[in-house]
């Protein structure tokens, strides 16, 4: 697996270039279609950790729990065993209490590529699972994300 991270203006993407396991598929030969979820933490992790903020350090060891409000995917095409694909992961929004993702799968040997794509919402909580204002409660915090993600600060 290869990633690459690059920063588009105030959007941070990380691309990781995989392979489909038999293990992801389903009896009918393609990718069993709550496997591409599994991709998606993959592709948010490994976003994270390339940009020097990993998720078990910065967020799960300071008492902040980052946890899925919405998820959707939408399924193009079918992915078989053994099949090249690029998970393409996009920070796309950052709030003082949530962040956004957004997920393309694509197939890099065909020329309109996309097989599926997804998005995921998610909050920051406390301990108590109650909402986290992460600039009001951890401006330290706060202030670092900005930093390494380089997006704006949304309210």
């Amino acid at each position: 697996m290869q990633n690459r991270l690059s920063s588009s203006g105030s959007i941070i993407v990380c691309e990781q270039e995989r392979e489909v396991r038999w293990g992801d598929c389903d009896a009918a030969g393609i990718v069993y279609y709550a496997r591409y979820f599994d991709w998606f933490t993959d592709g948010r992790i490994a976003l994270l950790k390339q940009i020097a903020l990993p998720y078990q350090q910065f967020f799960h060891e300071q008492g902040i729990t980052v946890v899925a409000v919405e998820a959707s995917c939408r399924y193009r095409r079918n992915l078989k065993p053994e099949e090249r694909y690029i998970l393409r992961t996009t920070l796309s929004y950052l709030g003082r209490t949530r962040m956004i993702f957004d997920y393309l799968i694509i197939k890099p040997e065909e020329a309109t590529g996309k097989a599926t794509g997804g998005r995921t919402v998610h909050a920051f909580v406390d301990g108590t699972g109650k909402p986290f204002d992460l600039k009001k409660k951890r401006p330290d915090l706060w202030e670092k994300l900005l930093k390494h993600t380089g997006l704006p600060n949304n309210k």
